[in-house]
């Protein structure tokens, strides 16, 4: 009877102790809500931030300060399972997912346990406002300053201009404040279609002459500077203007002498010299014209001839009283009035 109470109790016994060692090996199913026993209790953190369009979950699990490395993290968002993520040797984790609606939202991590660490639980609260305004943004282009640009200046002169005058053209090329030296220039005209070409000095200065045509006058005529670029500079046109007058009289004119009404018509006179005249009589002395030369011997010959017609007046009168016996000849008999024939 001792006996098989004794047998009675040690089966009991071996039963006992394989039902302690299989209920202790079987794994059970982890309750979230609750801690695992036996093991040590960790600490899980989670946070939630909005980056972009996304929500980028984020945390760690550690036990009395030591990270806990590859334990597995369920990760939900208002209760609904979003997915699992895995710690990284340091013992954090991070996962995303898309943006939820406008609102208040909460995020739970869980992690279920094993056989060192019991199971534990976090939770973050977080508040999603979309901006005023979700239409996408055009970006402006970049500014860019335009190019510097060629400026033709240009001064005529005279103006107006006469017919058949020279034209002066003188003027200036500059560039965004810089003068374009040393560049060649056409310049035309429409006046006559006369062309010619000018150079720029190191001002950016030119100056030429154009000789218009003495017929056809239009009241205007135009002036086109052209600079056809190069590669510091871009090409540029301009135009000018210069009113047109008629042709300027000669400088030198022809003189013209009119006759005076009120003085009486002079006699010509033809002075023909002969052969016989002397180079003392007919040549002229001095600054006198010939007609002062013929005056003057005209006076000398009139008077000489006066003169002898008087000196022969006298002879004939003392002839006229001489006595009768005195005709015959001029001599002793002179001076003797009284002496009878």
């Amino acid at each position: 009877m001792s006996s098989l109470r004794f047998l009675r109790g040690l089966a009991l016994a071996v039963a006992g102790s394989a039902l302690a060692v299989g209920m202790w090996t079987v794994p059970r199913e982890a309750n979230a809500g609750l801690p695992q026993a036996p093991g040590l209790q960790p600490t899980l953190t989670v946070a939630a931030q909005v980056q972009g369009g996304n929500l980028a979950i984020s945390g760690s699990l550690t036990a009395a300060g030591v990270p806990i490395d590859k334990a597995s993290i369920a990760i939900s968002l208002d209760g609904r399972n979003i997915g699992k993520t895995n710690t990284s040797a340091d013992g954090t984790y991070s996962t995303s997912t898309k943006l939820p609606n406008p609102g208040t939202h909460v995020v739970t991590a869980t992690f279920s346990g094993d056989k060192t660490f019991a199971g534990t639980q976090a939770t973050t609260q977080f508040t999603y406002a979309p901006p005023p305004s979700t239409a996408p943004t055009t970006k402006a282009p970049p500014t860019t300053a335009p190019p510097p640009t060629t400026t033709i200046s240009a001064t005529l002169s005279p103006n107006p201009v006469p017919a058949g005058g020279v034209l002066g053209v003188t003027g200036t090329v500059m560039s965004g404040g810089i003068p374009v030296d040393l560049s060649g220039l056409d310049i035309t005209s429409d006046f006559g279609n006369l062309h010619t070409l000018g150079v720029t000095d190191s001002t950016g200065s030119f100056s030429v002459s154009l000789t218009l045509p003495p017929t056809g006058q239009p009241p205007s005529l135009t002036v086109t500077v052209s600079f056809a670029g190069d590669a510091r500079f871009p090409a540029a046109k301009a135009s000018f203007q210069s009113a047109v007058s008629a042709p300027s009289p000669s400088t030198a004119p022809t003189p013209t002498i009119s006759a005076d009404a009120s003085a009486p018509p002079a006699a010509s006179v033809s002075i023909q010299p002969s052969a016989g005249a002397t180079g003392a009589a007919a040549a002229p002395r001095g600054d006198s014209t010939p007609a002062a030369t013929f005056g003057i011997v005209f006076g000398i010959v009139g008077a000489t001839s006066v003169a002898a017609l008087g000196v022969l007046g006298v002879m004939a009168r003392r002839r006229h009283h001489l006595l009768p016996g005195e005709r015959r000849g001029f001599g002793s008999d002179f001076g003797h009035p009284g002496r009878s024939a």
